[in-house]
């Protein structure tokens, strides 16, 4: 596959991703089922279609093979399905129907800086020039996105604010914890056990699947085609098809069109409007994931 290529896959993913929420935004509008529900539907659909991926892709078979060699691994399958996967996506739903779509992902982008303070913690030593500006310009940009820059007023509401941060932080939890499983198996089996996993812990509270017919209304089948189908299935397979032939600088670069992608979703469908300090606040961030990738890259870092 050529250079060119994978970059396209990975803009796929990232806009794929955008359009999801985008869609997540509209279906509160049309329905009313919560985010705990259309959480839970989403990860079992989703979890059908990856074991399909993972059977075509021959994964399948090796996946259940190892299980059955070493069961205790289920306990880790376990954590990463509810405290990752099933977190994430439902922390991030909360945020859009709290609030939009556009500012829950570009704050739940300040990820790579909140990964930054953990790893300087864990390996007790104090963050790197670049690692500070890079907190630093994250924090900065969503201050500026939240308030427009007016320190007496919020422009997103709070309980968004505080689910994109607890998505942010779960994101992080979901991107170092199942290193150690994708040593053992392959992302789409992981993916499709582990929604699985996350759909199944959610029964107590909901049972929702058992009525997914009430979710595809006329109003709503495009919404969830865009949420589970290309939003989740496409998105994952163009990612991991983009990253095998990309460095993670690369890609991390390259998948930065998903806030903003968001942002112009929400001006075309939504016809949100940002002020501009807001706008300075979303190009801070994004500022903060693109410098310390573009550097490392570069060779500077």
């Amino acid at each position: 596959m050529s250079h060119l290529s994978a970059v396209l896959f990975v803009l796929v993913a990232g806009t794929a991703w955008a359009a999801s929420g985008t869609a997540a935004q509209h279906f509160y509008t049309q329905s009313d089922h919560i985010p705990i529900e259309l959480t839970q539907v989403r990860l079992f659909l989703s979890s059908a279609m990856f074991f399909l991926l993972a059977w075509w892709t021959g994964s399948l078979r090796h996946g259940v093979r190892f299980v059955r060699r070493s069961p205790w691994i289920l306990v880790q399958l376990a954590i990463f399905g509810t405290l990752g996967i099933m977190f994430v996506q439902y922390s991030y739903f909360e945020g859009i129907a709290a609030g939009d779509a556009a500012a829950t992902t570009v704050i739940t982008y300040t990820s790579p800086a909140m990964m930054i303070l953990y790893l300087a913690l864990r390996h007790r030593r104090l963050p790197t020039g670049v690692e500070a500006g890079t907190v630093i310009v994250a924090v900065a940009g969503v201050f500026l996105l939240v308030t427009g820059g007016d320190v007496g007023r919020l422009s997103v509401p709070v309980a968004c604010i505080v689910w994109s941060i607890v998505s942010a932080i779960a994101f992080v939890f979901a991107m170092i914890y199942p290193l150690r499983l994708l040593r053992h198996f392959d992302r789409f089996f992981l993916l499709a056990v582990c929604m699985l996993i996350g759909g199944i812990s959610l029964l107590p509270v909901t049972r929702a699947i058992a009525d997914v017919g009430t979710f595809f209304t006329p109003e709503t089948w495009l919404d969830l085609l865009v949420i589970i189908g290309l939003g989740t299935v496409v998105a994952f397979f163009a990612f991991n098809v983009g990253l095998r032939w990309l460095s993670p600088e690369e890609t991390a670069i390259t998948a930065t069109i998903e806030p903003v992608a968001s942002v112009i979703f929400a001006w075309l469908i939504f016809d949100t409007h940002f002020v501009t300090m807001q706008i300075v606040g979303i190009v801070l961030v994004i500022t903060a994931i693109l410098t310390p990738n573009l550097l490392r890259k570069w060779g500077h870092i």
